[in-house]
């Protein structure tokens, strides 16, 4: 009997075929800056790293990879922002095709959708509302960037639009070698950046509803809770970063320099960039920089982690728990409990996913604590930050890095779901109640 193959299943394996291809295109000698070939797996953590709109790089992308073989990065981190399901059905409306309740089924799982009758409308929204703000940023960054133009029109036209994408996406990839560090002082650069950033990490219904439907007045529930939470997580970053930092990082700055740049270091938690060496933070930012990447960005953004729509959730049936309340409610809405259940589901496999691989890798690289930590956070909530350690890891552990960044990519949730098999029981057991706490 043949088994059928499940919609998620085929999403997983697309991606992971979209992956292998752009890893064999990293591999050609005219990817590379030295005109020779790419081993497979330094080409293959880069692939998957820009298709999952990570960041983190075993090899610089600066000086190793040539200007086809920046291009496929950049290609590889527009289909990750997008994602493949988006892109497909655009090039299928294009065409004039008839698009499958399957097809739109797909779509709705890769954009983390609640509802697939809507997809077609949020595939033209999505791509319409990702070239207007890449194309905004291209035209911002031309002008903020200082001798942008120095090599010539052609190197300094993909230099802006590597890094608008790259910033919007969450991807953190840069050019520079340094990342941002080269423009750090540049309160301009550095609010446009943080704006694409958040803007990136919102999530496109954010973006659709109040951009494009324009509801500032009543958005919903799903709305209000993202600009709730991502508002309360920035605005703590930021004043965390402040005050620990104003002696050492931010002492050389102007106070509106220093605000601008504990900002930036607050919303790059779901992008990668920085303007000062991660190494360089104070211990305890560090530790609150773990937490702010593993809740991440929003639902049906281009970033990773547990959601800020999950966290969310998490604080308020705590919060409900302590005062003897059943229903969670906020804004004068309901959760659902089936939302509830979901989100402590998340949060449980997110735990065990960090804690096992945080295990193993420190005892297969023989590294400390906090640096392994950071990295497997980083690499699961496609964040793409690191404490330097990624270029000493052995075969083995840019192997499991790799593996967490697909699965940041896909979605701790949707990932168990997708490929679980569904389990028909007809027999129910008697209920016991057990001692908690």
């Amino acid at each position: 009997m043949r088994r059928k193959i499940k919609p998620g299943q085929l999403l997983v394996t697309s991606y992971g075929i979209v992956g292998l291809l752009g890893t064999l295109l990293l591999m050609l000698p005219v990817s590379s800056a030295q005109s020779s070939p790419t081993g497979f797996l330094q080409a293959w953590f880069t692939a998957v790293s820009a298709l999952t709109v990570t960041g983190l790089t075993v090899v610089p992308t600066n000086t190793h990879w040539s200007l086809f073989g920046q291009a496929v990065i950049l290609v590889l981190m527009q289909i990750g922002g997008l994602g493949l399901m988006v892109l497909t059905t655009l090039f299928l409306i294009l065409l004039g095709m008839r698009i499958q309740l399957g097809h739109r089924i797909l779509t709705a799982q890769d954009r983390n959708y609640y509802s697939f009758t809507g997809v077609l409308g949020l595939v033209r929204d999505v791509v319409l509302l990702t070239l207007a703000i890449e194309g905004a940023g291209m035209v911002l960054m031309a002008l903020l960037l200082p001798d942008v133009w120095g090599e010539g029109r052609l190197k300094g036209l993909f230099f802006v639009l590597f890094h608008a994408v790259s910033a919007f996406n969450g991807a953190g990839f840069d050019l520079t070698g340094q990342s941002l560090g080269p423009y750090r002082g540049y309160i301009g650069l550095n609010l446009l950046f943080a704006g694409m950033i958040i803007l990136g990490s919102l999530g496109y219904v954010v973006l659709q509803e109040l951009i494009v439907l324009r509801r500032w007045k009543r958005p919903s529930l799903h709305s209000r809770l993202v600009l709730w939470v991502t508002g309360m997580i920035t605005l703590a970053g930021t004043a965390f970063y402040f005050l620990t930092e104003y002696h050492r990082n931010l002492d050389d700055l102007p106070l509106a320099g220093k605000i601008v740049e504990s900002l930036f270091q607050t919303v790059t938690r779901t992008a990668g960039f920085t303007t000062v060496p991660v190494p360089a933070w104070n211990e305890a930012f560090t530790f609150l920089m773990i937490l702010m990447m593993l809740i991440g960005a929003s639902p049906g953004s281009v970033g990773g982690g547990i959601k800020t729509t999950t966290f969310g959730t998490i604080v308020l049936a705590v919060l409900a728990i302590a005062r003897g309340k059943r229903e969670v409610v906020v804004f004068e809405r309901e959760i659902a409990p089936e939302s509830v259940s979901k989100a402590f589901t998340v949060v449980v496999i997110a735990f065990i996913l960090v804690s096992f691989s945080t295990l193993t890798l420190m005892v297969s690289e023989k590294l400390p604590l906090l640096p392994v930590l950071f990295e497997v956070v980083s690499a699961m909530a496609t964040v793409g930050l690191s404490m330097g350690i990624t270029q000493q890891l052995s075969v083995f552990g840019q192997f499991l890095i790799t593996l967490l960044m697909f699965v940041g990519r896909i979605g701790v949730l949707s990932l168990v779901i997708l490929l679980a098999e569904k389990e028909y029981r007809s027999i129910r057991y008697m209920k016991e109640e057990i001692l908690i706490g």
